[in-house]
């Protein structure tokens, strides 16, 4: 079973081959960063097991750091079967701050009143963000996940909001 990095990683190889230098540079212009665990140390972490899976190779005369790998027809079946599986799974909301509402016993709590503004002006810092990141790239599937993420942070806007207005606060 392969995970959101590994999906990253062999979709992004499948488009194109990439030492992992490379392929660090393309996660951060595209801000998969923002969505998946995807730290520089662990590209080269992911390039290694991937190729010891068999889903990714070597070009021939290529090693060392500078290695540039693509993905094997092992790695195109497995990112084909992985990326399906998700695509037809709808995620479930991370919990965060679902079980942290039932810390309060009111909506109306001062306490969870004042988070729930800190948290509205962050998820609008958040947005801000977003729609930066968004403006420099200009590949169709990166600006579809850019679009989905900004949705969804919208909505999470717009539920923060409503929390407030039902705890009978001015401020959102």
């Amino acid at each position: 079973m392969s995970s959101d990095a590994d999906i990253v990683v062999l979709s992004l190889l499948a488009e194109q081959p990439h030492h992992g230098y490379d392929l660090d540079r393309v996660i951060e212009q595209r801000g998969y960063r923002q969505w998946t665990s995807l730290a520089f140390s662990s590209v080269y972490y992911l390039l290694k097991r991937l190729s010891e899976r068999g889903l990714l190779e070597p070009d021939e005369g290529s090693q060392g750091r500078r290695t540039v790998f693509r993905v094997t027809e092992a790695g195109r079946r497995e990112l084909r079967q992985a990326a399906g599986e998700r695509v037809l799974a709808p995620a479930p909301p991370s919990a965060g701050v679902l079980p942290a509402l039932n810390a309060y016993s009111r909506l109306d709590d001062p306490e969870l009143v004042t988070l729930l503004v800190r948290r509205a002006e962050a998820l609008l810092g958040r947005l801000d963000e977003l729609r930066a990141l968004r403006a420099q790239v200009d590949e169709e599937h990166a600006l579809a996940i850019f679009d989905y993420e900004i949705l969804r942070q919208e909505a999470d806007l717009a539920w923060t909001r409503s929390l407030l207005k039902k705890a009978g606060s001015d401020e959102d």
